[in-house]
């Protein structure tokens, strides 16, 4: 039984820490999609590209 809670504190520390991760992931996620949606041509894409590289 002691087996099973530290799997179950393990598992709750572990999604805590990866919380910001996902936060970070979701933002990103959203920030790609809208400054792709604007842009209609090769040269915009690219530069936009370049600044999301850096994120």
């Amino acid at each position: 039984m002691l087996y099973f809670q530290n799997l179950q504190s393990q598992m709750t520390e572990f999604e805590a820490s990866a919380e910001p991760l996902q936060d970070w992931l979701n933002s990103t996620e959203v920030r790609v999609q809208e400054s792709s949606a604007r842009l209609h041509d090769l040269p915009a894409k690219k530069k936009e590209l370049s600044k999301l590289q850096v994120l």
